[in-house]
């Protein structure tokens, strides 16, 4: 089975089963972003400054979240397609290549984030 082709491989209606899965998971993902973006801006503020710089990194680290979560959807969307094995391996690697310069530009931003909040509360 290694060397056969995926589209042998997997029959149509598990491909299906698997793309309609994808698809709900992506729903029900969404609406849980729904109720976490309410709750961000139902918080009580403490202080007007200090919930508004809250409330945006917390959009911010959310966003970014989403971001990832929607990227490892089109992934599975993707996989669910391959006829391949070595398309598998192809969408793994360019995915986790993805991921990792993603992740980095957020932790710089997220990094550069906290210390501007850091500044503003000490100063």
């Amino acid at each position: 089975m290694a060397t056969e082709p995926l589209s042998r491989a997997v029959p149509n209606e598990v491909r299906d089963f698997a793309e309609r899965s994808v698809e709900q998971a992506r729903k029900a993902f969404g609406s849980f972003l729904v109720v976490v973006n309410a709750a961000i801006e139902g918080e009580a503020p403490s202080s007007a400054e200090n919930s508004g710089v809250s409330a945006r990194l917390s959009r911010l680290a959310l966003g970014f979240a989403e971001r990832n979560v929607q990227g490892a959807f089109a992934l599975a969307q993707d996989m669910v397609h391959a006829t391949e094995v070595s398309q598998l391996l192809d969408l793994q690697r360019e995915f986790l290549e993805t991921q990792m310069k993603a992740l980095k530009s957020q932790m710089r931003t997220l990094e550069g984030s906290r210390v501007d909040k850091e500044k503003k509360d000490q100063g």
